[in-house]
């Protein structure tokens, strides 16, 4: 989501191929609901949805799916009264492809008093039509920390099941649903599908953000979560550098 450029109106996904966002109108009518039980197509009525170009996700409370231009851009779900269950879909091929793995990283960016327990479930299907299946192993209970705070990453990373190997169209969304409370945005980032295992290859880390007054004296702490997915066999060892002024 680093370039900016893809989405650039609202409800526009012209700019990102093989990818849109839906608001999930109508998948269920109550509040806290398990995202994993939520397996209907949306294929009667579905309602294309994203709030482009927005720049803070404490005070934008319009539920769905929204591109938010911030330092580390990104899109993010969050339900709501209308928005019963947000989700991402993208549309896959894998043809000649076995094992296929779905990798991201849930980013929790709401840094508001807001402190929901925002569940989120990943998806698939052979197919433009018909019930998707649920894959548990990606099921996350709470992607969220708060109040005020937003630097919970959680790594997610699965193997979609034998069905969905070697087809011409596999389908796949990951899903929150409308919390109980105040909803909090979630951002679906650093997408990778391969085939490459689960927990094997090269790591992936990624790094929360940290938001606090330095004060005019003495030490302020700033606490960084580092977050690895795909971690081989041995330790993992990264450098990091601080810049002034940025």
């Amino acid at each position: 989501w680093t370039n900016t450029g893809l989405i650039t109106a609202n409800d526009d996904w012209s700019g990102v191929p093989g990818l849109q966002g839906f608001r999930g109108d109508g998948l269920t009518g109550a509040t806290g609901t398990d995202p994993q039980t939520l397996l209907d197509g949306d294929d009667a009525a579905p309602v294309l949805d994203v709030n482009a170009n927005q720049t803070n996700p404490d005070t934008f409370s319009t539920g769905g799916v929204t591109e938010f231009e911030i330092a580390n851009a990104a899109v993010a779900l969050a339900g709501s009264g209308t928005a019963d269950a947000p989700y991402l879909r993208f549309y896959l091929d894998t043809t000649g492809a076995a094992n296929v793995s779905v990798a991201y990283n849930l980013r929790d960016l709401d840094g508001s008093a807001d402190d929901a327990i925002q569940q989120v479930a990943l998806h698939y299907r052979v197919g433009s039509t018909g019930s998707f299946t649920n894959v548990p192993a990606a099921y996350v209970a709470d992607a969220t920390t708060g109040p005020s705070q937003a630097t919970l990453v959680t790594p997610v990373c699965a193997v979609l099941p034998a069905e969905a190997d070697n087809q011409p169209l596999v389908q796949v969304r990951v899903m929150t649903t409308n919390a109980a409370g105040n909803d909090e945005w979630v951002a679906i980032d650093d997408l990778v599908v391969s085939t490459a295992p689960c927990g094997g290859g090269n790591p992936m880390l990624s790094i929360g953000d940290v938001s606090l007054s330095e004060g005019d004296a003495g030490f302020a702490d700033f606490t960084f979560t580092i977050s690895v997915t795909g971690t081989p066999a041995g330790t993992v060892t990264f450098d990091a550098t601080v810049n002034d002024g940025t």
